[in-house]
């Protein structure tokens, strides 16, 4: 009986190619039409040889493994071993039992030793860097380039070590070891060298856990923060860090902006105020900017100006003339999100730049109410238009801010237009005014009814006192009567507007 040697007329070989070779010329004399009976014959003698070929390839193959270095199987071990394969020690004892080998063999099993760690899946590259310095792996010249490209590129992953710290992977079982290792490495791999495809690297599923590794969590909040994708726990993540580091700049970014990303609203505020006075840069500006984007719309062109005018504080600098603050503008009034009032603001500075037209044409239209928003807008449109804010609203916003009762960003916004606007004793004396004017008709009605209340008394008593002096000294100097004529009618004068004053406030 034949065997598949004989059907396929060679010898007894290993040569996967010569086997194939002896097939396909044999194939058109056995069509599976008018010979199918030596179709099959030939087939079966074909695939039987292929069997016999890789069996022999498999027992050379371990005949050349047994055959291999001691030090070439105690590093597979070391690799294979669920135990100890990420342990730092582990690899120390292997570099001891290496050291004892002549400088011939270690030169010998230099890039051998490479090329198991470059087959090896799963592998700790910070304990791999131990044996790279050891046996100093340098990039070589290779007549293949893909060769020569695949080392300088599995040599940099060395260097640059594992993505997190592998022992935190100890207690789980080895196929989620397996890939929670290779998929953190293969986003890291993407993030650095293929960007535009993290997102879709990002949704992927998978059985891989979140290891317990610092370095880990805050790559995960810087990569997700870049993606623009909130996620609680990443919150939890970043308040620990902050906790643990109170100064951190990052720290701080960061909980700001998954909680920004998590949908967060006035409870964050203050926070992000906080943060853009004290870490002024564009992050925290598009922090504050995307904050009253989602929750304060009609606030955002209004920061936008104290961006600018942070950014920009120079001699000649105008305020709402700058290229990104005019495109912010731009941006907000299309988006259809400002009420009537904002987009008055911003279209009055961007298209006309007519002074004090926009709100005067509101309020006489619509009644509306005094808010500090709209003294905000007041005042930022005669800082626009370089004219010094000496009215009410401007004097408002500051008493506010000295009460206390403004809210973090009418605070942020007023300090900013305050550094616009110098002002003279006499804007300090009406402010003051304003301020007791304003006091005075937050008292309770009832109060009025009451008697002078002890200042009011006090005061009069020192204005008396005033004129009395002012009499004993014109008396002494010998100045006429008409002076104390004067004097008294001064007197009486006061005394009747204290009693005006008691009636109106009665009534």
């Amino acid at each position: 009986m034949k065997n598949c040697w004989d059907i396929l007329n060679i010898t007894q070989t290993t040569d996967r190619n010569a086997i194939r070779q002896a097939y396909l010329a044999l194939l058109p004399s056995f069509h599976p039409e008018s010979d199918p009976q030596g179709f099959i014959q030939l087939r079966q003698a074909y695939e039987e040889a292929q069997q016999w070929e890789a069996s022999s390839a498999d027992e050379a193959q371990a005949a050349e493994v047994s055959d291999e270095h001691e030090m070439l199987v105690a590093f597979r071990d070391l690799l294979a071993s669920e135990s100890e394969r990420f342990q730092p020690s582990a690899w120390q004892t292997f570099l001891q039992q290496l050291n004892l080998c002549s400088m011939d063999e270690v030169d010998k099993l230099r890039w051998p030793l490479c090329d198991i760690a470059m087959e090896t899946e799963t592998i700790s590259l910070s304990c791999l860097s131990l044996l790279a310095q050891r046996l100093n792996w340098q990039p070589q010249e290779a007549e293949d380039d893909a060769e020569a490209e695949e080392l300088d590129a599995f040599l940099e992953a060395v260097k640059r070590g594992d993505a997190f710290d592998l022992l935190s992977l100890t207690a789980l079982p080895p196929v989620i070891q397996d890939q929670t290792h290779a998929y953190f490495f293969e986003l890291e791999h993407i993030w650095r060298f293929y960007p535009e495809h993290f997102a879709d690297a990002l949704q992927q599923h998978g059985a891989w856990v979140i290891p317990e590794d610092q370095r880990l969590h805050r790559k995960l909040l810087h990569w997700f923060s870049a993606q623009q994708w909130g996620v609680a726990e990443l919150v939890d993540i970043a308040r620990r860090w902050q906790a643990a580091e109170p100064d951190n700049e990052d720290a701080h970014y960061y909980l700001c902006k998954q909680r920004l990303l998590c949908g967060e609203g006035e409870s964050l505020l203050a926070d992000l105020c906080d943060f853009w006075q004290r870490y002024p840069s564009t992050q925290a500006d598009d922090l504050l900017l995307g904050w009253c984007r989602q929750h304060r719309p009609d606030f955002f062109p209004l920061v936008v100006m104290a961006v600018e005018a942070r950014c920009m504080a120079d001699v000649e600098y105008v305020p709402g003339e700058s290229a990104r603050t005019r495109l912010l503008w731009a941006d907000i009034l299309l988006s259809g999100t400002l009420s009537p009032l904002g987009r008055s603001f911003v279209e009055s500075l961007f298209y006309e730049r007519k002074p004090a037209k926009w709100w005067k044409s509101r309020l006489a239209e619509q009644g509306e109410p005094e808010t500090p928003l709209l003294d905000l807008y007041r005042t930022a449109e005669q800082v626009a238009l370089e004219a010094f804010p000496n009215e009410k609203p401007f004097y408002r916003l500051l008493i506010r801010l000295e009460a206390g009762d403004a809210t973090p960003l009418e605070a942020l916004l007023t300090r900013m237009l305050h550094t616009k606007a110098e002002m003279e004793p006499e804007d300090i004396l009406l402010k003051d005014d304003l301020a007791e004017e304003l006091a005075q008709a937050q008292q309770p009605p009832a109060s009025l009814l009451q008697e002078d209340s002890p200042a009011q008394r006090e005061q009069e008593s020192r204005l008396m006192k005033t004129l009395k002096i002012m009499s004993q000294v014109a008396a002494q100097r010998g100045d006429s009567g008409n002076l104390m004529k004067i004097l008294r009618i001064i007197g009486l004068i006061v005394i009747v507007i204290g009693a005006l004053n008691r009636f109106y406030h009665f009534f």
